[in-house]
């Protein structure tokens, strides 16, 4: 008899690592690029900037494509974010009772496969559409700690595809998102991430969806804008030709297990990552 295949033998989601990890990357930069990164961080130096050894300040450079005006500009809003806005990178500890009520109100779940085109898919819905428990500043955390696991241990994808499903979102929700998110982490969210973002597709679009995103209009730059797509229906053909079957949860005709059962193993990575945010996240505190 056959041994049975290993549906997870392919899964390339890095193992968490141990709190005394050293970043490394899996490109090997020569000639016009291996000469940028070194000027970037001489220019890390000469601003000030904190102590980052070079396989933390690659994340910068690939994620900007080389770009050295725009990898200068990541890296000055990474960190003036993190002065700014500390009350978001604090507290980043994912066993807290005010995060369980986050993972009882939203699912988080980062895809376990790629894209071919070296993309990590994390895919986020909504459970119901009572806004009684989404609370903003804690969502908002617990986003960030997702973005974070994804640079610090991969720090060479291509960038991130985010997918959203709206199906029990309601105006309330856009309400509260305007509302409560602090503005100066608009600056992270648009230029301080160094992961590249494709796309943002939103899925089983209800039609108070873009009565929604014209609310949030001012908060949004068009750049970002022209990033989404919605979608409307339970069909989800459209979305296959950005993401493959394989790197989607069952729930939306992928290949993968259900997104509960994602949302789960994304929970406890989250968890996992506590030591390794303390210890490698400039800014960052779990008490």
């Amino acid at each position: 008899m056959a041994a049975p295949v290993d549906a997870r033998a392919d899964w390339d989601l890095p193992a968490v690592p141990g709190a005394d990890f050293a970043p490394r990357w899996d490109l090997e930069l020569t000639g016009s690029r291996a000469a940028l990164l070194q000027e970037f961080a001489e220019w890390v130096r000469s601003e000030g900037l904190p102590e980052t050894p070079d396989p933390d300040l690659v994340k910068f450079v690939h994620s900007c494509e080389y770009d050295l005006e725009k990898a200068k500009k990541c890296a000055k809003d990474f960190y003036w974010s993190r002065d700014a806005v500390p009350e978001l990178f604090s507290g980043w500890d994912a066993t807290l009772p005010h995060f369980q009520s986050v993972f009882d109100t939203v699912t988080y779940a980062i895809m376990p496969r790629r894209t071919p085109d070296n993309f990590r898919v994390i895919f986020n819905s909504l459970k119901t559409s009572d806004t009684t428990n989404y609370v903003i500043v804690d969502i908002t955390k617990v986003t960030l700690m997702v973005v974070e696991s994804i640079f610090l241990t991969e720090p060479t994808v291509s960038g991130i595809v985010i997918i959203q499903d709206l199906e029990k979102a309601t105006f309330s929700h856009f309400v509260k998102y305007v509302w409560s998110l602090p503005r100066k982490i608009q600056v992270y969210f648009e230029d301080g991430v160094p992961l590249k973002r494709e796309k943002v597709h939103l899925i089983n679009c209800p039609g108070i969806v873009d009565k929604g995103l014209k609310f949030m209009g001012r908060m949004i730059r068009k750049e970002d804008r022209d990033r989404m797509q919605s979608y409307s229906g339970d069909d989800y053909s459209e979305l296959y030709k950005f993401v493959p079957k394989d790197c989607l949860p069952s729930d939306v005709g992928g290949n993968l297990p259900p997104l509960e059962e994602l949302h789960e193993l994304t929970v406890q990575r989250l968890i996992d990552f506590k030591e390794v945010f303390q210890k490698h996240s400039p800014g960052v505190k779990t008490e």
